[in-house]
């Protein structure tokens, strides 16, 4: 009886000294991003809070880019409806939803989900970055609108800071 205690102390020990080693230390992530504030109260949106494991927080921010992504590509299919007279920014629109799909932005989104999933974090992290870059050829596209008054920099601008977020997590996920 002794002996069995004695595993059971030693067994609840273990389980408490390892949650405690994976705090989430949402400050020291958000001193990295674009937008603290911002990071801030997104990591501090996720039901139950950041909670203590870095992997669940991760998997709650790349569904938000992923819900972020889908309505910025809802967005677009709307703005090349609506641009049909200015065949200039129809096309821009056009070439933003390729950067921005399934074979864009959607697609890496998955994919990235999968690499977590996987526990390879470096995956994690080139899919955060390929997110970005996507975002960049877009806003960087020669078409692009000079003076843009629909939503779609404010969607290009959300989707691009969810995604550093996510970079900041995965690099400290592979440090570890």
């Amino acid at each position: 009886m002794v002996r069995f205690s004695f595993l059971a102390v030693l067994l609840f020990l273990c389980v408490v000294s390892s949650y405690a080693r994976t705090d989430v230390d949402v400050q020291a992530i958000c001193k990295q991003a674009k937008n603290p504030s911002f990071c801030l109260t997104l990591l501090k949106s996720k039901p139950g809070g950041p909670g203590k494991n870095l992997i669940d927080l991760e998997s709650y921010i790349i569904g938000v880019l992923r819900t972020d992504v889908t309505q910025t590509v809802t967005l677009l299919t709307k703005l090349i409806a609506q641009s049909g007279g200015d065949p200039k920014k129809q096309s821009y629109y056009k070439i933003c939803l390729e950067y921005f799909g399934d074979e864009g932005a959607l697609g890496t989104i998955d994919e990235g989900l999968r690499q977590l999933k996987t526990g390879d974090y470096s995956g994690v992290n080139v899919h955060m970055s390929a997110v970005m870059t996507y975002v960049n050829d877009c806003l960087s596209d020669e078409d692009a609108p000079k003076e843009d008054t629909s939503l779609f920099p404010k969607d290009v601008d959300l989707v691009n800071q969810v995604a550093k977020i996510g970079l900041i997590i995965s690099n400290i996920l592979r440090e570890k």
